[in-house]
């Protein structure tokens, strides 16, 4: 079965489980903080008043508007429109806190009084009331009476500001047509004084063919108007910019169905074109694209104001014709009573048309009506120091759940047997406490003074289980020679492999000890350096690297050749001999590396490599391999498939955890058989090798019952420590 690398649930619970003091630590200090910290709420009264939004969907009379309202942006838009400096600055005026002369520019570049003005902006709020067309004014002050003064203040300033810019349009239309009406009336009474000099100095002008006259007259006048209508309609089209939104364009009296028309259409688009940009940017694509139509839709009316302009202009020109056979007298007449009458017309439908202005204008857009006047402030609750707290217990869980993965991933470290088990899925059948080399050379250089210049002595210094047997970290290789021993029952098996996920991890030096742990209890074993990369069992127990392994792998040698007996290694030393007469040493056979080859996966693959584990299988009754580290090389991979069991050695804290868990997934790609993991230089609260406990194990070690036993070693080595067991 494959390793796992995403975090189920119970990886939650356990990463919860070792680092609750972290969630604890910040929900209670941010809980704690937040509870001195909180000021006491000062008392703040709320006062509301309620507008109504009244829906007007289109305008007609002096101006056509059509206009397709969003209720809801609208409402947002104007909440927005009375939380605004210029509501707010005329709402201060109202109340006295800014100068009735003021300006908003000027206050605005006052700091004193822009202080004020965001102050009062500070205490009211504006927002839509959902599903409704009402918006709610909010205001809140220490003072009651303030609160309801600032909610009315703001609503009424809104109500009249909104009120003045929705018929800003009527008001200057009426303003204009009062301009032409003066203007119209100056030219209609200059004509009537021509007309009547004319006539008080031509008493007896003739009059004949009054009714041909008579007809003349009234088609020139109004073939007059015609023109001077069609030159202003032509004229005002021709302008820069849109034409369309312009007053006078309504103003025009069209009598050709198609003109009317197409201004009607111009009107609505214009409208629309209004109503798209209070919410859009004038370069917004459906503003372009009704502005193209307006465009389009101008040229096309101007021609045809340019064609009726030129078909009047030949009618007047035909009556011209026909006016010239009457004596010029007679045509000077008509000519005033002409001008009288086109000014006369002209006048009446300005009359007219100011008449419509003024009653457009007084009938106004009121869009905003006031539902509820603010007429009281209740006193509001704010969240008080229990309710900051909470809210900061919360905010600690968080941050407290964040640190804690946030330490579980940059912690390498494992800080119990519990965690390693459960991470890997693995027995953990051995515990190592740290090796202290440096006590182990005195014990033997106290015992040997003449090997303290032995280049050897560094190697030897790591060899607690026979050169300090009585310490604790040779008890627990003792305990791990135990827990392999009852991992072989009822399984065929005695090739070991010891391997680890980096380099330096500590598997010689386990290799190294256990084999001596092994000889001692009479098995013969076998200690096999095949690590052909950088190989250190020879190092340790201070024997040559060459002939070793590859040479019998390769026909080179003799396997008998190249074995070395630990025993035999110092027989010819009696410095040495002292610290050798432990029994059983001469079971422990060194199977050194040998020269290494530029190819070592492809040897460890070969059918040598299995002809050889099968001959050294048969001569030993337990065989412990050295081998490279997983993650660096596929060495120990390779060998894993032709060995009976792998053990896993961790140094805590010299991988990440990922790293391991990555290398036993290397193993069981393979389907190797993982017997368990031996964590090495294990600190004290993790190994429960703590200073108590090792005082009572040298007090159980140096007790008469020991000393009077033949063999204290046999009788209680195999009783594994609890740790090494993984029993807490």
């Amino acid at each position: 079965m494959g390793a796992q690398y995403d975090l189920n649930l119970q990886d939650y619970v356990r990463i919860l489980r070792r680092r609750w003091k972290i969630v604890a630590g910040c929900c209670v200090g941010l809980g704690l903080l937040t509870f001195i910290l909180t000021p006491r709420p000062a008392q703040v009264f709320e006062a509301s008043a309620r507008v109504k939004w009244s829906r007007s969907d289109s305008v007609t009379g002096l101006f056509v508007e059509a206009f397709t309202w969003s209720p809801g942006d609208d409402l947002a838009t104007q909440a927005q429109i009375i939380t605004s400096k210029p509501v707010a600055f005329r709402a201060a005026q109202r109340l006295g806190r800014l100068p009735q002369e003021a300006s908003l520019d000027g206050v605005l570049q006052d700091k004193t009084q822009s202080t004020v003005l965001d102050a009062l902006l500070q205490t009211y709020t504006a927002r839509p009331v959902e599903n409704t067309s009402l918006i709610e004014i909010k205001s809140a002050c220490p003072d009651p009476d303030v609160a309801v003064q600032v909610a009315n203040a703001v609503m009424l300033e809104y109500i009249t500001r909104h009120t003045f810019e929705r018929n800003r349009q009527a008001i200057e239309a009426r303003e204009f047509v009062a301009r032409q009406v003066a203007e119209v009336g100056a030219r209609l009474r200059a004509a009537e004084e021509r007309l009547t000099r004319f006539k008080e100095a031509n008493i007896g002008a003739s009059m004949p063919d009054a009714k041909e006259i008579q007809f003349f007259q009234d088609e020139a006048g109004q073939t007059e108007a015609r023109i001077v209508s069609l030159q202003g309609l032509v004229s005002l089209l021709s302008q820069p910019g849109d034409p369309g939104s312009s007053p006078e364009l309504l103003l025009v009296d069209l009598k050709e169905e198609g003109l009317a028309i197409l201004r009607q259409q111009l009107a609505d688009l214009e409208g629309r074109k209004r109503q798209l940009q209070i919410f859009q940017r004038d370069d917004a694509p459906e503003v372009a694209q009704v502005q193209q139509q307006i465009a389009g839709l101008t040229g096309r009316m101007r021609r045809e104001a340019t064609t009726a302009l030129n078909l009047v202009l030949e009618r007047k020109k035909t009556i011209d014709q026909k006016l010239e056979r009457f004596p010029r007298a007679e045509q000077t007449l008509l000519q005033l009573q002409r001008d009288v009458a086109v000014n006369s017309e002209a006048y009446e439908m300005l009359m007219r048309k100011h008449q419509e202005a003024l009653i457009k204008e007084a009938d106004k857009v009121q869009e905003l009506s006031v539902v509820e006047m603010a007429a009281h402030a209740a006193p509001r609750q704010l969240p008080g120091r229990p309710l900051r707290s909470f809210v900061a217990v919360v905010v600690g869980l968080l941050l407290g759940l964040v640190g804690a993965f946030l330490a579980e991933t940059l912690d390498t470290s494992i800080g119990s047997i519990e965690d390693v088990e459960d991470y890997l899925g693995l027995s953990v059948i051995g515990v190592v406490p740290h090796i202290d080399t440096e006590t182990t050379r005195r014990q033997i250089m106290k015992a040997n003074p003449s090997i303290a210049s032995d280049p050897t002595l560094e190697g030897l210094a790591t060899l607690v289980t026979q050169f300090a047997p009585q310490s604790p970290v040779a008890e627990a290789f003792r305990s791990l020679r135990t827990n392999i021993e009852f991992s072989r029952i009822g399984k065929a098996g005695r090739t070991f492999l010891f391997t680890s996920a980096s380099p330096c991890e500590g598997k010689s030096t386990t290799v190294a000890n256990l084999g001596v742990a092994m000889a001692q209890m009479g098995k013969k074993t076998l200690v096999w350096d095949c690590d052909l990369r950088s190989p250190a069992l020879s190092r340790i127990f201070g024997v040559p690297r060459q002939p070793g392994f590859t040479h019998v792998a390769l026909g080179m040698a003799r396997l008998d050749d190249v074995l070395h007996r630990f025993s035999e290694v110092f027989i010819g030393r009696t410095d040495m001999r002292s610290m050798l007469t432990s029994a059983g040493l001469e079971n422990l056979h060194i199977l050194t590396a040998g020269a290494l080859p530029p190819n070592p996966s492809e040897l460890l693959a070969s059918a040598l490599f299995s002809d050889f584990v099968v001959e050294v299988a048969s001569r030993f009754d337990v065989i412990l391999i050295d081998a490279p580290p997983i993650l660096p090389v596929t060495d120990a991979v390779v060998l894993s498939t032709r060995v009976d069991g792998v053990v896993l050695v961790y140094q805590l804290g010299r991988v990440g955890r990922a790293a391991l868990k990555r290398a036993k997934s290397h193993l069981d790609n393979v389907h190797a058989a993982v017997r368990g993991i031996v964590l090495n230089d294990v600190k004290a609260e993790v190994s429960n090798y703590t200073p108590d406990m090792q005082y009572i194990y040298q007090q159980y070690q140096g007790g008469p019952r020991d000393q009077a036993s033949e063999t204290p070693r046999d009788s209680d080595s195999e009783r594994p420590p609890r740790a090494a067991t993984g029993e807490r």
